[in-house]
Order: structure tokens, then C-alpha cells, then sequence
């Protein structure tokens, strides 16, 4: 898959995505540092790192909910970008445990990311 994807560099505190936002790609990092927050009223809360190699992005392209909190690079960073299509023609071809599985997983996070607003 890695070879159909297309790469893409953010300066340092560049936003790659907001929170609410629709959807369009998820991301698998390269190089660089990303950070996904959410604010708390005015306080902002970082709820992971991004270091090369990781994911992000991938829950709202999964369920097509909108984006449960913003990606920014920390420092200079390159992604692959990864389409929706990449992701759901995986997921058609997994068992139905898999695919039942990752579900259960995206809710969970997103359960577990909400309980920050609480």
C-alpha cells in the first residue's frame, strides 16, 4: 500500500487537521513529531504524541464521524497520506471478527477521548 501513497511535509506548529472537521485522509508519520489535542474550555490538552511509524487520523475515517480532536506537528514533519478507500478496502477484505473488532476499538477510543470534556 505504502507505494500508492503520497507524501506530504508540515513545518513546525503547522495544523494538519482540526477538530470537527470532516474526514478526508488519515496519516502514518515519517519523520517528525505530531501532537493530537482538544481544549478543555480554554486549556489545552494533549491526548498522544506522534513519533514515526504511528498512525493518526484513522478513527473518523473508520466510523465517518467528524474529527474528535486536531493534529498539529511538534517539529518539521513528513506523512503518507492515506485515503479512505486505502482503508476500507482493507477492512472489506478482514473477517468479520476484524473488521467487528476495529469497530469496537474506534468506539472505545472515542469513549475514552471524550471522558477528557467530563
Amino acid at each position: 500500500m505504502a507505494k500508492n501513497l503520497t507524501r506530504k511535509t508540515y513545518p513546525p506548529d503547522a495544523l494538519i487537521f482540526h477538530e470537527g472537521d470532516i474526514a478526508n485522509y488519515a496519516y502514518l508519520l515519517k519523520s517528525g513529531k505530531v501532537e493530537i489535542t482538544t481544549y478543555k474550555g480554554s486549556k489545552r490538552i494533549v491526548l498522544a504524541t506522534i513519533l514515526p511509524n504511528q498512525l493518526f487520523g484513522e478513527l473518523a475515517l473508520i466510523d465517518d464521524s467528524p474529527r474528535s480532536a486536531s493534529a498539529i506537528a511538534v517539529e518539521a514533519s513528513e506523512v503518507l497520506v492515506i485515503r479512505p478507500e486505502d482503508i476500507d478496502k482493507h477492512l472489506k477484505e478482514a473477517d468479520d471478527f476484524m473488521r467487528y473488532w476495529v469497530h469496537y476499538l474506534t468506539e472505545r477510543v472515542r469513549i475514552l477521548s471524550k471522558r477528557v470534556d467530563d
